[in-house]
């Protein structure tokens, strides 16, 4: 009980560094350990006020870190200047800096570089050439569909952008707390948030990309899962798979959570740990064999108007990957390897910063084999070797700290790690400055994942 609330007091500093309030962390601590002792008479209650304190700790722990975030960069763009903050071939457009005033083109700098202005083109323009296809059509749609409401142009849009990643970035990390507090506890899922939230990539959150609204739906379709919605869980997961290439993926831990727990919709029709499922097979299962069809039907969307069905997997040449199962380790291990002995230099240095994000993911995914469910370890796996099977040459771990991002189940089992090895306050500590530093990249336009 010590080392947790000496936890505990390491958080609310943290939070106090970052210009928040010490008395909200202390109400959280009297409300949880009033509704640990309750009992079954005040169980709505309790339910009540973990959905107030979730959504109180995510909005902290977003907030605190993109303050930070958009200080770094707007210290960034400003220092630029004008003629910088646009200076990029992808930017011919003006996409990413559409308006006339500098002061409102350096506050959206932090959250619109290098992808964001293919999302933005194509919800300004749609799907009109062949290698945008690459991109998957949800979060273009929403931003599309946010701007018309608004009035449109590529400025609202944007701001649309940023608002709806801001929005899915609280929405993710409030069901990552109410996930982690099932499985682990409240202290471990406080912990999971301020992780989360202060990952040196987490700036792509409140980006305009894909990223926050992937996770949303994918740790959503977790829990619905989890809690026995099967029809929510195989909904959201239509949407993750328009959403990303991955999404799809989704069927594998929802089958397992299906078939081995835990769950809390019914008891197990079947005792043991072997690889006997614990749970019978019902109709209801059939909502899970129904995530592909958001792929699907961008698929057919894609055969319909450019002509050709499988346009986002061959594309993929144009962004120099190729598919290779698993090809990105031996190469990515050689080449940081290689790095490392020769002596790093500037053009070297995203190479091995690739390298030990797969150290880290391999070893968080030890971590979450051993503590964690199946159906969470199994999600983490497969979607870790996705990230490393599209190789580009000369870096093959290409953009895999952003894709281990949304690879939920790792900062879970991190979250675990220094909750028990008391080292929340190590972590974030670490974090922060890593988190300017990637922000002072991205903002000025260079390739940050």
């Amino acid at each position: 009980m010590r080392g947790l609330a000496g936890q505990r007091g390491i958080q609310a500093a943290f939070r106090y560094g970052c210009q928040l309030h010490l008395h909200a962390r202390c109400e959280r601590s009297h409300v949880v350990s009033v509704a640990r002792t309750a009992r079954a008479p005040v169980v709505a209650p309790h339910l009540a006020d973990d959905r107030r304190l979730a959504l109180r700790e995510s909005a902290w722990a977003l907030l605190s870190s993109r303050a930070l975030i958009w200080v770094a960069g707007g210290f960034t763009a400003l220092i630029a200047g004008p003629r910088r903050l646009a200076a990029n071939s992808l930017n011919h457009h003006y996409l990413a800096t559409p308006f006339h005033s500098t002061v409102a083109n350096v506050l959206v700098a932090p959250a619109a570089r290098w992808d964001s202005v293919w999302f933005l083109g194509i919800a300004h323009l749609g799907y009109h050439k062949v290698d945008q296809a690459v991109f998957f059509p949800l979060y273009p749609a929403l931003v599309a569909a946010g701007g018309a409401v608004l009035g449109g142009g590529t400025g609202v849009n944007l701001v649309v952008g940023i608002l709806l990643s801001c929005g899915c970035a609280l929405g993710a990390l409030y069901l990552v707390r109410r996930l982690t507090t099932l499985e682990l506890g409240a202290d471990v899922a406080d912990n999971a948030v301020w992780i989360y939230a202060w990952l040196p990539v987490a700036l792509f959150l409140s980006a305009v990309y894909t990223e926050a609204l992937f996770l949303l739906l994918t740790v959503g379709s977790f829990y619905a899962g989890r809690t026995g919605r099967w029809w929510l869980a195989g909904l959201l997961g239509v949407l993750a798979a328009a959403t990303r290439n991955g999404g799809i993926l989704l069927i594998v831990p929802l089958l397992v959570l299906y078939l081995y727990g835990p769950r809390t919709d019914r008891p197990s029709d079947f005792q043991g740990n072997g690889i006997k499922p614990r749970y019978r097979l019902r109709r209801d299962v059939l909502w899970i064999a129904a995530v592909p069809v958001g792929l699907a039907a961008y698929l057919a969307y894609l055969k319909l108007t450019l002509g050709h069905a499988l346009i986002p997997f061959s594309e993929q040449s144009h962004w120099h990957r190729s598919f290779a199962p698993l090809g990105g380790i031996p190469a990515g291990l050689w080449l940081g390897l290689k790095s490392l002995a020769a002596g790093v230099h500037m053009g070297d240095v995203r190479k091995v910063v690739e390298l030990g994000c797969l150290a880290l993911a391999l070893w968080l995914l030890w971590k979450s084999w051993k503590r964690l469910p199946l159906a969470y370890t199994a999600y983490a796996a497969i979607a870790l070797a996705l990230a490393v099977s599209g190789p580009t040459p000369g870096e093959p771990l290409r953009s895999l700290p952003r894709f281990t991002l949304v690879i939920f189940p790792l900062w879970i089992a991190l979250a675990l790690w220094a909750t028990e090895r008391r080292r929340v306050s190590v972590v974030l500590c670490a974090c922060a400055p890593l988190v300017v530093v990637w922000t002072i990249l991205f903002t000025s336009w260079t390739w940050a994942a």
